[in-house]
């Protein structure tokens, strides 16, 4: 029995665990797929009607990513409506660190500090173009 515990205690040792970083990054390709990325990104990042995201040393400016992910450009819809911070956050990860990048974390937190940048800029803009009442 003593050996059992040993035994027991050692496979637990030598299991993989998983870290937060890979469980993120599961669940940013998973939200990938849902949202359907895949269809202009392609699956392995080479692009087709969206850009190639494999390689792409932009994906290394982290707020740009967000900021992209949040309202779009082009024919890329917004997902700034649809998606959580924590789901931005795990998809952005995901495209920052697979298909030979390797551009580190992105937070919910992160993505917050990102739409709160947007809604600044996007107030101080209508208020810019509001004429002042006199």
């Amino acid at each position: 029995m003593k050996y059992l515990s040993l035994l027991m205690v050692l496979v637990g040792l030598a299991s993989p665990s998983t870290s937060k970083a890979e469980d993120q990054g599961d669940r940013g390709s998973k939200i990938y797929m849902k949202s359907r990325c895949f269809a202009c990104h392609g699956q392995l990042g080479s692009g087709g009607f969206g850009p190639k995201l494999s390689g792409d040393r932009i994906l290394a400016i982290q707020k740009f990513v967000i900021a992209q992910i949040l309202i779009g450009r082009g024919k890329m819809p917004a997902f700034g409506d649809r998606l959580s911070n924590d789901d931005i956050a795990a998809v952005a990860q995901y495209v920052r660190n697979n298909w030979g990048n390797n551009y580190g974390p992105v937070t919910a937190g992160d993505v917050a500090s990102v739409r709160k940048l947007m809604k600044k800029a996007s107030d101080e803009a209508v208020k810019a173009e509001s004429p002042e009442k006199q």
